[in-house]
């Protein structure tokens, strides 16, 4: 099981994560071309440059928050040599034009409220399925199976990030009854040993 840490947008941070776990950033850019790490708008944050230069941890989940970023993203993850990422929150244009220069390292978006159509008509352009969790868990052993099938990378969010703390315990039994092991777990780092219990 792959555990990604969630918001680690200062290279500080990363200093207490251990170095097998993942991080998911946010990406945004400025008037000079400068991509920067920060969640809200308006507000100025870490150079990406700077932060891949103290990056040797696992998967990394690059949140673009700034539309087609991604190729200056892409740029410098590769000159840093990251080879464990995925994008999530592009656009479905800027998924479906980096998908047609063979970049698959983009996570399609499922929940509650977002539905399976794309993941079937993108099998095999794009490797990542982020399955949130707005209100409940929308995974099934059905649709998960199907995923599987269609040779996708599924990562959950944990629920504490849609507000939810107390589902997560009830969440991972769940997943569990269901035989559904996720390839990553997006949660904040405190949270790792309760989803551990479960998966390892």
């Amino acid at each position: 099981m792959r555990y990604i840490c969630h918001r680690i947008n200062e290279s500080s941070a990363l200093k207490d994560i251990s170095e097998e776990l993942g991080a998911e950033i946010d990406l945004r850019d400025d008037l000079n071309g400068r991509i920067y790490l920060e969640h809200d708008p308006f507000k100025g944050g870490e150079d990406l440059e700077e932060y891949l230069r103290s990056y040797h941890h696992g998967l990394l989940i690059l949140n673009i928050k700034s539309e087609r970023i991604e190729w200056k993203a892409l740029e410098l993850v590769k000159k840093a040599g990251v080879k464990d990422y995925f994008f999530l929150d592009s656009t479905f244009p800027m998924i479906a034009l980096l998908a047609q220069n063979g970049i698959s390292d983009i996570a399609l978006r499922f929940s509650e409220y977002e539905g399976i159509d794309t993941i079937r008509n993108m099998a095999g352009k794009v490797r990542w399925i982020w399955a949130d969790c707005f209100t409940k868990c929308a995974l099934t052993a059905e649709n998960f199976a199907e995923f599987k099938k269609l040779g996708y990378n599924v990562c959950i969010v944990s629920p504490e990030l849609q507000g939810r703390p107390e589902d997560i315990e009830s969440d991972a039994k769940y997943l569990q009854e269901q035989n559904i092991i996720p390839d990553a777990i997006c949660t904040k780092s405190y949270n790792i040993p309760i989803w551990q219990k479960y998966f390892g």
